[in-house]
């Protein structure tokens, strides 16, 4: 019974050994939750503060953007209306030089029929004076002529006197 005693004995150290383990594991388990629930919300909390830092970075960036959006959006509004006033201008110009275009024509063909016209009498004025030279070379002539008639029908007379 020594036997029986020991092994009892022994059932009991292994019981108690399973026990233990159980008490230890649970134990174990007691605080291991809390712990790892505990890890979980400092992880949890960090990522809220870290959410809101990078939200607020964002809230920075995206205002941020609508400015540049604005301003973008302003400069734009500015230019097409530059573009448009430097529109109708070059349009105002167009007209000027189109009218301008046409007026150089007309005075072209005026300046060309005023320079016919002065071909024309400039002609006319050569044979004017040709005309006029000849005639005055003919007066001249006829003029001669008369001298010398009127010094021959002196020169008649005058011997008609003498004798």
């Amino acid at each position: 019974t020594v036997d029986s005693h020991t092994e009892t004995f022994s059932n009991h150290v292994s019981i108690l050994k399973v026990r233990y383990k159980l008490t230890m594991a649970s134990n174990i388990s007691a605080w291991l939750v809390p712990l790892l629930l505990a890890v979980g919300c400092v992880a949890l909390v960090g990522n809220i503060f870290h959410a809101r830092k990078v939200n607020k970075s964002l809230m920075v960036d995206i205002e941020q953007g609508q400015a540049d959006l604005q301003v973008a959006s302003d400069n734009s509004q500015d230019c097409t209306k530059k573009m448009a006033a430097n529109a109708a201008d070059a349009t105002a110009k167009d007209q000027q030089v189109a009218t301008l275009t046409a007026n150089v024509a007309t005075l072209t063909e005026e300046k060309i029929k005023i320079q016919e016209q002065v071909t024309h009498l400039t002609a006319q004025l050569e044979e004017a004076n040709a005309a006029k030279i000849a005639l005055q070379a003919e007066k001249d002539k006829l003029a001669a002529d008369l001298k010398a008639a009127q010094a021959k029908k002196e020169e008649e007379k005058k011997p008609a006197k003498a004798a």
